[in-house]
């Protein structure tokens, strides 16, 4: 019989480089990490700044045209078996009025009751307006689309709303007429 080879122990990552030096204690570690952290935080808050600056001019842009229509564009989907997850960028109504907005969704198509997180722009997650920043341009595409469409629906609708409304101004003149007499 031939001996088994041994296999060697599987190598384990090395643990991530930070400016704790190893034999530091935890009390130690927190108040360095804490340290870190903070001037870390600056940066971030201050470049997120910088990123919803061009987002307002845009959705600037956009609120000046009074489109009244809403658009969404995928920024990315998945899900396997009968569970389903997507991620959207859009221009729609929100609480406040028309807006740039970044939603999640996710689901079961044997269930009704989907799961829909919605944000303006500005107030989402980092981590989604850096996913959603790049499908800007697709946004107005399809904002150039539903706007189209929209007016060709309003345009067939005109003649029936027309109709509509010289219908009740003669039923209110049939009813004004024995008045009159």
């Amino acid at each position: 019989m031939l001996p088994t080879p041994k296999t060697p122990a599987p190598a384990t990552a090395p643990p991530p480089k930070t400016d704790v030096a190893p034999e530091e204690k935890p009390i130690e570690k927190v108040q360095t990490f804490y340290k870190q952290l903070s001037h870390a935080a600056v940066d971030l808050n201050a470049v997120s700044d910088e990123l919803s600056k061009p987002i307002k001019v845009y959705e600037g842009a956009l609120k000046k045209l009074n489109l009244g229509v809403a658009a969404w564009v995928d920024i990315s989907r998945g899900g396997e078996d009968m569970e389903w997850w997507d991620r959207g960028v859009g221009y729609t109504r929100l609480k406040d009025g028309w807006g740039i907005a970044l939603r999640t969704r996710s689901g079961n198509y044997n269930h009704p009751d989907d799961l829909v997180e919605l944000w303006a722009f500005n107030d989402a997650p980092r981590w989604l307006r850096i996913e959603g920043v790049g499908k800007l341009p697709e946004l107005l595409g399809a904002l150039l689309n539903q706007a189209k469409e929209t007016t060709k629906k309003l345009r067939a609708k005109v003649a029936q709303a027309n109709e509509l409304a010289e219908a009740i101004i003669a039923a209110a003149d049939e009813l004004a007429a024995p008045e009159r007499k």
